[in-house]
């Protein structure tokens, strides 16, 4: 954990942390939307 004190690493860190959480808000979007079909259509 010693190279997580350089400034590059921290970039790196906070930009795949950025990317996960923007890949999970993608999911739970796509995931609300198909509920939302699901719902519309009575495809229970």
């Amino acid at each position: 954990m010693a190279a997580m004190s350089k400034p590059s690493s921290l970039k790196v860190f906070v930009t795949i942390v950025l990317s996960l959480v923007i890949l999970w808000a993608g999911v739970a979007v796509l995931i609300g939307v198909f509920a939302l079909l699901v719902k519309l259509f009575g495809l229970t």
